[in-house]
């Protein structure tokens, strides 16, 4: 079953991580300035192939996600079975042993 991008948060989770990142890499450069030019850096090289996999394949590019109409489609096929079952469930009445 494909997970519900509407989970209740106001923000998008990534955002949530990205502020987290950004607060840890904050205290890492008040403890230690090399240590916190490595985290930097480690930093840097995470965003720079996050900006690259979301450009290449489309989470930034503006082309629709395929995840928005896989989840349309699910959504589709589930209201089309539970409308089949309500109808198949009144044409053959209320004894299970008469169902082929």
């Amino acid at each position: 079953m494909v997970a519900p991008s509407d989970d209740g948060l106001p923000v998008s989770p990534k955002w949530l991580v990205a502020a987290m990142a950004l607060g840890v890499e904050g205290l890492l450069l008040s403890y230690d300035l090399r240590l916190g030019l490595a985290g930097s850096a480690v930093l840097g090289v995470v965003v720079a192939v996050w900006l690259y996999v979301a450009l290449r394949y489309g989470s930034l590019s503006g082309t629709p996600s395929e995840r928005k109409a896989m989840v349309a489609r699910v959504r589709a096929q589930e209201s089309n079975r539970q409308s089949a079952a309500r109808g198949s469930g009144a044409e053959q009445g209320a004894d299970p042993s008469q169902r082929p």
